[in-house]
């Protein structure tokens, strides 16, 4: 099956989804302050118009795919209830799956790959040697907010944040796997590890950072059914800063990635 076809079968499912989740409501109360399942319909009705129109088909399918990847936010943390869920391990509250979202949020996120796959074949601009550099350093400067974030918190005594050991080696894996796309040194791993690695990484951070950014921005203009009590106004502007960067480094994983598979792909060619 082809990227159009791929991406076709994707948005009927995705828009399919998103009426039965408007139409069942959430099946769990961590749901409710979760990105609109409405948004699926959105980036359904663009990623139609990608594959049906010619003049501005990436612009369509690229915005396609951001609203897809701010639809699944959560999946990640649906996966992981899930886990509790069907293994039985005692989680508390974490066991419980809003499964008819979950579901949803997984077909988005489906939808999404094959927007991705689809929108850049239509469009595949090399990113030149200087474009891969920045790429680089993007990585990098993007992998320092969040981790540093954590580490103030803990110094400041806050009682839930221990040392944030899993967010430097998380956030530091991510930018040495950037640099690894976008430079020769990448060029001593097999391929298909390093591009996994890059689809899994930037799905994983696009997804969360989606439900960060779009999840608030649904609080801010009473999209959300609930809210997230940050603490202060000024808070609230330090998290959405922080999350957002979640947001840019999955675009940065993400164009890595797409950049290093074409990139090896020229070089087979030739």
């Amino acid at each position: 099956m082809n990227s159009r076809y791929l991406t076709v079968v994707a948005l009927l499912a995705a828009g399919v989804a998103s009426v039965l989740s408007l139409i069942v409501g959430p099946g769990a109360d961590y749901a409710r302050i979760f990105p609109p399942p409405w948004l699926g319909l959105v980036a359904a009705a663009l990623a139609a118009a990608s594959v049906t129109v010619r003049c501005g088909r990436s612009g369509f399918g690229w915005a396609a795919t951001a609203v897809f990847f701010g639809a699944s936010g959560g999946v990640i943390l649906d996966v992981f209830r899930a886990f509790f869920a069907v293994t039985g391990i005692p989680a508390g509250e974490f066991s419980t799956v809003d499964w008819p979202g979950a579901v949803s949020r997984a077909i988005y996120l489906v939808a999404a790959f094959a927007t991705v796959l689809f929108t850049s074949q239509s469009a595949r601009p090399p990113v030149r040697a200087g474009g891969r550099r920045m790429l680089a350093w993007g990585g990098v400067v993007l992998s320092v907010p969040y981790p540093l974030l954590k580490f103030f918190w803990w110094m400041q005594g806050h009682a839930s944040v221990g040392f944030p050991i899993m967010e430097l080696v998380s956030f530091g894996a991510a930018a040495i796997w950037v640099v690894l796309l976008t430079t020769p040194a990448g060029g001593r791993l097999p391929r298909f590890v390093l591009t996994i690695g890059g689809w899994l990484s930037s799905f994983a951070l696009l997804s969360m950072g989606g439900l960060m950014v779009f999840g608030m921005l649904s609080q801010l203009t009473g999209l959300a059914s609930e809210a997230v009590d940050f603490g202060s106004e000024s808070a609230s502007v330090i998290v959405f800063g922080v999350y957002g960067c979640w947001l840019a480094l999955g675009v940065v994983m993400l164009a890595s990635t797409l950049s290093f598979t074409a990139h090896r792909r020229n070089e087979v060619a030739v």
